[in-house]
Parts: structure tokens; sequence; C-alpha cells
């Protein structure tokens, strides 16, 4: 053995259970009466808050820490920092939550959220139903409760997102003996619960209703609830003589013990629980009683009352001069350690011994046990985890070690592992840390969460060390510690600061760290505007840097970023920002000045409708886009004098610019063709504003007046092939064959003759297509005579150009008419033969 102590003189016997108290600390706090303060512990080995208890009457004297501030210690008792707070309001309840935040509750209904080194508090009200003072609180992870002056519960599930509602009324008109809560992952509504103690019975309140428990075994000065909430002590309010344990639903009472003497003559001071099936109490003598399942007990005796704090796997316990854990013994544990036993893994840690002291019986022994040798070893390295001496821890690894090089095949990564984990478990739970933690508590958080906590004491360098040992990234230390170096140079100015920074930073393995983004806002906030702007050029994600910059008022920057990015809807983002923050005139600079912001700026108020643009646009001088606009607005208008006048303005911002020339005919022309159409709608009794040139001179020669119809050609020069095509689809819709006819015989047609018959044929009007097909160039005229039907002429054509091929279509085609077959069979035979 390498201690002189065996492991179980610390054990302590409750049937066929043991439980273990170890002596974590020795306090290194100076001498301080805790019964003057009021205090709180956090769970996981968390830190202690002390703030001295207004309600009671001090002696004057140089007594320490008397002033209204929040003191915080480790769980060794060494100061960690000091909280300022304005003792304005009194403090109703306070507590540590699972982020190692401390939320103090005060009368006036105000909770206010501080962190580990009290800086950048955050607050919130627990709204009107909070008016009448808050009494007393209750906590647990990230919720709280809190009972009003009318005896009425608040209940808040979540302070990072707080929304205050209320329990039902219970109608409680004296205030409560006592009360717990029952967590929402803890019960079956999952929704917090509260257990009030009125009179001789337990109220059970919810947001539903109220139910009795129907007791009379009361009132109790103390109610809690176990960790899995399946049990409740009841301590009643009889100078602390009774503990009971009963079931949630108080149906059944597991067991029950009234402890006699005057050592339990004083008030019972607190109570808690050590794991799931056992309750401690802890009275104002300095005694503290351990409540087995079935009624059994154990008594430890100390100087002054200690205060409980509940662990996943116990109980630590501390006053003014040391700090405990209490703990069940693991089953492994018992098995290597227990007096006389025989177990594989206990055989095992003897043949270490017996190596260390030379035996010859060692090796007797290992060979005794080969068989069960994988167990033997499994059991060493679970009993190092729950150990809590490093010498044991130790001395079980290196029996686990022995036994695994007598196995062929096997696996040491659970060792390994064991060894990393203890070894980061030890470090935490030494004095200059001081985050007692067992192995349990350290593997049920995330790795990410211990690492936070060193950060939160400043401990950078172990927290750097403990990733690198660990292998995980180390990025949120450096962060972390380019904050706090920030917030603590107020000396430096940014360019040596920045220097500083870098020189550390660039040091990180890889590519260095992730995101500058929190860096970069501590110093803005801090002061350091220029250090802020360098950082954050290193910052490889626009969406993380942009509203940095723009919080920043650096808007310029912001657009610069978002546009970099090539991401829409950051550019968007920025854009409506200075949109909102800007004066119009300002705002249309800055936008126009990229290229893209402006096109994406136009894209939005084009689809929005907004009448913003147009004041861009003139702001701009984009007097071709201010005509555009203008245009685009009256493309639906009916009023002609209206739509005139606007045509007209958008006539003159075009002349302002030299170069769209194009654009200025276009719309001169326009103007002049509504004119047109608002005479002819008078003479042709049709709706024609709004209508394109080609189509108004369709409207007119549908209507039969041609005469306008080649008015209206010539005044807007419209091209002759384009003139022939309207007025030949027109006249075929028409069916005005004499004036077709007229216009192919007026002159050479300038489209040809092919559309003529192709729109004679579209219109089902054959005869019409086979007046024109003879003037088609002779090769269409076989096809377009077949297509119509006429086989004889389509015959004629073919021979006439010597077309085989097209001469055996026909005769495939006129199948009906032998006479011509026959015809064309003879001249497939002669022109074959030539």
């Amino acid at each position: 053995m390498s201690s002189s102590i065996h492991p179980t003189a610390e054990w302590h016997a409750m049937q066929d259970v043991f439980y273990r108290k170890h002596r974590i600390y020795q306090m290194q706090w100076a001498e301080l009466d805790l019964a003057r303060f009021r205090v709180a512990a956090s769970s996981f080995g968390g830190p202690i808050a002390l703030l001295r208890d207004d309600r009671l009457l001090l002696e004057a004297g140089p007594a320490p820490l008397l002033d209204s501030a929040i003191h915080v210690f480790s769980a060794s008792g060494q100061t960690i920092g000091k909280i300022e707070y304005d003792g304005l309001q009194h403090i109703a309840g306070f507590s540590w939550n699972s982020r190692e935040q401390l939320v103090c509750v005060q009368e006036d209904g105000t909770v206010r959220i501080f962190s580990l080194s009290g800086q950048d508090p955050t607050s919130f009200s627990l709204g009107p139903d909070a008016s009448t003072s808050i009494l007393d609180c209750r906590f647990w992870d990230q919720g709280l409760v809190a009972m009003t002056g009318d005896f009425r519960f608040i209940y808040v599930n979540d302070i990072g997102e707080p929304k205050p509602k209320v329990l039902a009324d219970a109608h409680i008109t004296e205030h409560p003996h006592s009360w717990a809560i029952v967590p929402p992952h803890l019960t079956l509504s999952h929704h917090v619960e509260v257990l009030a103690s009125v009179g001789a019975t337990v109220l059970s309140i919810d947001a539903v209703g109220v139910q009795d428990q129907l007791l009379d075994h009361g009132p109790y000065a103390h109610i809690s609830v176990s960790p899995n909430g399946r049990l409740a002590a009841l301590c009643s309010d009889q100078g602390g003589r009774r503990i009971q344990v009963v079931s949630m639903d108080f149906q059944r009472s597991f067991s029950e013990y009234s402890p006699q003497g005057p050592i339990f003559d004083d008030h019972l001071f607190d109570i808690a629980w050590c794991g799931s099936d056992a309750a401690v109490a802890s009275f104002a003598s300095g005694e503290t009683l351990l409540l087995g399942p079935f009624g059994d007990t154990l008594s430890f005796t100390h100087d002054a009352p200690m205060h409980l704090v509940q662990e996943l796997d116990g109980v630590r316990m501390f006053n003014a001069l040391c700090h405990e854990f209490l703990c069940k013994v693991s089953e492994d544990a018992k098995s290597v350690f227990q007096i006389g036993s025989t177990s594989a893994a206990a055989l095992l840690y003897d043949a270490l011994d017996g190596i260390r002291a030379h035996s010859s019986r060692a090796d007797e022994t290992v060979r005794s046990i080969r068989d069960d040798m994988p167990q033997a070893v499994d059991t060493c390295i679970a009993a190092a985890g729950s150990e809590p001496v490093p010498e044991l821890q130790q001395s079980l690894l290196r029996a686990a070690s022995l036994g695994k090089s007598f196995l062929p095949v096997f696996s040491g990564d659970k060792l390994v592992d064991m060894c990393r984990s203890l070894r980061v478990v030890n470090c935490l739970s030494s004095y200059s840390v001081g985050i007692p933690v067992s192995l349990l508590q350290f593997q049920s958080l995330p790795f990410e969460e211990w690492v936070a906590r060193l950060l939160n004491r400043n401990q950078h360098k172990l927290a750097s060390a403990v990733c690198q040992y660990m292998e995980q990234p180390s990025d949120q230390v450096y962060i972390h510690w380019a904050c706090a170096k920030i917030r603590a140079s107020s000396t430096l100015d940014d360019d040596a600061l920045y220097r500083a920074l870098k020189d550390r930073l660039d040091t990180l393995p890889g590519s260095g760290i992730a995101s500058y983004v929190d860096i970069a806002e501590v110093a803005n906030h801090c002061g350091y505007q220029r250090l802020a702007i360098r950082l954050l050029h290193h910052e490889p994600r626009a969406a993380n840097q942009v509203p940095l910059l723009i919080s920043m008022g650096q808007d310029r920057a912001a657009m610069d970023e978002a546009i970099r990015s090539g991401d829409a809807d950051l550019v968007y983002f920025v854009i409506f920002h200075l949109f909102k923050a800007m004066p119009l005139g300002e705002f249309f600079q800055v936008v126009s000045r990229t290229q893209a912001a402006g096109r994406l700026f136009e894209r939005y108020c084009i689809d929005q409708n907004s009448p913003v643009l147009e004041d861009y646009y003139f702001q701009d001088d984009a007097f071709a886009k201010s005509a555009q606009l203008i245009v685009i607005e009256n493309l639906g208008e009916r009023d002609v004098p209206k739509l005139v006048a606007n045509l007209k303005v958008a006539l003159k911002i075009l002349h302002n610019d030299r170069t769209r020339t194009l654009e200025t005919t276009a719309i001169d022309t326009h103007i002049r063709l509504v004119q047109v159409q608002r005479q002819l709608e008078q003479e042709l009794d049709a709706v024609l504003v709004g209508l394109p040139l080609n189509e108004t001179l369709a409207q007119c020669l549908l209507k039969g007046n041609y005469a306008r119809a080649s008015k209206l050609r010539t005044e807007f020069k419209v091209p002759e092939r384009r003139y022939y095509w309207i007025k030949l689809h027109a006249l075929v819709l028409r069916r005005d064959w004499a004036e077709l006819a007229r216009l192919a015989n007026a002159k050479k047609s300038p489209i040809g003759y092919r559309p003529f018959v192709d729109e004679c044929i579209g219109a089902l009007q054959y005869q019409e297509a086979a007046k024109y097909i003879p003037r088609c160039d002779s090769q269409e005229r076989p096809q377009l005579f077949l297509r119509i039907g006429f086989f004889r002429e389509a015959a004629q054509a073919a021979a006439a150009t010597k077309d085989v091929d097209m001469l055996r279509q026909i005769h495939a085609a006129s199948a009906r008419d032998s006479t011509l077959q026959h015809d064309i069979a003879q001249q497939i035979e002669q022109f074959t033969r030539s």
C-alpha cells in the first residue's frame, strides 16, 4: 500500500452498505462566522457566495466581509472575486444556476444575474404579480420559483428567456412553515410543482390546480425532494426531532426517525440527499445525521453546523473550517478494499503489494486469478474512478496495468481514458483551482463546460493545458484570454494591445482561432474601436463580422464586407439598417457607391413598388432609369391626357442624357402614337390606347380602314415587309380576298408569296391558296399543291422540275384517281429511263 491509512478507515457501515466521509479541503478563507452570512453554494464543485445577512444585528468591530457586496469563494475557501451590490433592495433569495451565474431575486421582483466575475449583469422583472413583494425563492438548474407577499407562487422555467407565470392559487393566508419545489424534469406533467407545508398537511401546487395530501403530522420545518423525484424528506416542526421519508404521492412511508439527545435539541439547520435513497440532516449543534432507506442512521460530529450541497453521487458538507464529501462506497471499491474480500480484484491489488515487497507469493496470487483476470482489471479501473485519494487511484491503476500484462488480448483504451480523466479531475480538485468533483460528476457534463468553468476563474494556462492533454480544441481558451486581456489593459493603446494579442493568438496550433467576433465585441465595448476593426479583418465569416461593424457605426465597412461575401441577404441586412439609420440623401450616396448594393436596392424597390426608387434615381442622376420608371408606372394608364403628360415628363428627363437618343426617339414616337390612338378610338369604336404600333395597324385593317392604316404606316415609317405581314394576316382574318388579291398584284411582294399560301391554308381556304402557288418558287409548288389536295397540279409542277421523288409521293397520295396514277407512273418511268 502506498498510504499508511487503509481506505476503509473513512468508511461507515449501514447494514450491508458503506458510506465514505472524505475531507476534501481545510478551508482557506480567513476566520469567518458563517452564521452572519447568507450562503449559496453551487453544485458540481462550484463557487460559494457569501452575503451579509442584513436581518441580523451584528456587533461593531473589525469582522471581515461585513459590507453589502457578495463575496465569491472557491470550494477550497480561496477568494475568486467580489460582486458589488448597491444594497438598495433586500435580496429575497439567491443561488447559482448550472452556468455558474449568480441569480439574485430582490424583494421588488427584479431578478439580477451576475457572472462569476460580476461583470455585465443582466436583469428582468417577475412582472406585476410580484408587486406585493417577494418573500422567498427556490431554484433549480435554469429556473426559479418565488413566493409573493400574498403567498402566491411565480415561476420562470428558463432565466435565459424569462417568461414569468403564476401557479394556481392555493388560498394560503399565512406564511407556509416550509416549502420546496419539484423541478419540471422530475414531474409527470413536465411543469414545476411546489410542496408547501400549511398547517398539519402539505399542499401540492402546480399551474393547473392544488392538491391537499391530507397529512396530519405537520407542520414541517423542512421539505426536501430526492434527486430522482421519487421520495421526499419531511422534518416535523417539533425541534427537528422527527424525520420521515415518504413517496412523492405521500401514500407510503419508507423510514422514520426521531433523534434523541441534547445534540439534537437545536433546530434543524439544513437537509439534503445523499444519492436517491438516503437523506442528510444538519443540525445547528454541529451534528450531521445520515438517514438510510430503512431507518438506519449514521451520525457525524462537527464543530459548527454544516452547509449541505447536493451532488449527483453524494452530498458536500462545509462550514468555516472544513469541506467534506459524503457518498456511498461503490461496489467496485468494496470488492477491492473490503476487509476479508477474496474477489479477483482484491487478489490482484494484493499481488501488486507483493511485487513491491518482492514477495514470492505475488506470482502465485496472479496465477490463481488468471481466469478472472479481465474482470479483475475492469474492477480495479472502475474502483480507481470512485476513489477520491490520488495515491489510491494510482495504486489501483497500477494493479490494473499489472493484470493487463498477463492478458494476451486486452484493449488498453479504458485504462488510458481513466488515467486521463482522473488526472483532470485531480487537477480540478486541487486547492488552487477549488473545483472538487468526482469522476461521475466530471463525466456527466460536456468537457467544454469544465473548460468554461476554468475560464470563469481566469485559469487560462491550466485550461489550455487541459485541452491539449485531452486532445480537444482550445479556441475558447484563447478567445476568453484575449477578452480578459483587453478588459485588464486600461493603459495600453490600440496598436500595442493588438500586437500583444496577435503575438499570443498566432501561437495557437493550426489556422488559429475560428472567430474573432467575440474579441472584437469586447474591444469595442471597452473603447478600443480601432482595435476591434483590425481584429474583424481576421474574421472569416462575414455573417458574424457585418452586424458588429454596424453596431460600431462602421456602415461603409459593413457594406463592403457584405458585398465581398457574395451573400445577397447580408447585403439587404445592411441596406435596411442604413435606410432606417441615415437621412435619405446620405443613404442614397452610400448605396450608389457600390454597383451590387445599388442593383439589389433597385430590385427590392421594384418588387415592392416603392416610391423611394424615384428619389433614388433623381439623386443618382439616373435619367434613363427615371424615365423608364415613369413609363413602367404608366403602362396601364387609360387616361390619355394624364398618360401623355407623364410621358412628356419622362421625355424631358431623358433629354438630360445625350447618350439616350434612341430611348428619346422611342418615347416621343409613343406619345404621338397615343394621340393617334385616341383619335382612332373615336373613328373605329375600339380600344386602342396602350396597344403597340403593330397591333394598332392590325386593328385598323381588321376594321376595313385601309386608307387610315396606310397613312399610319407612312406617318410612323413602318417597314414595308412588316406592313405586308400585318396586312396579310388581317385580310385573311377579315376574309377580304379581293383586297388580298390587290395586295398581291400591286407589285412584287417584299415577303414573297409563300406567306400568302400559308395564311390561306391556315384559314382552310384552299382555292385562294391555289391562286398564289404558281407565284411561288418552282421547287416549292409541288409540295404546296400536295398540301391542299390538288394532285394533278402537283404532278404537273413536279414533272416540270423532273422531281421523281415528289412524283412518287403524289402517286401514293392520289390512290382514288387511277387515271392520274397511270399518267404519273408513265412520267416516272420516262424520267427514270432518261
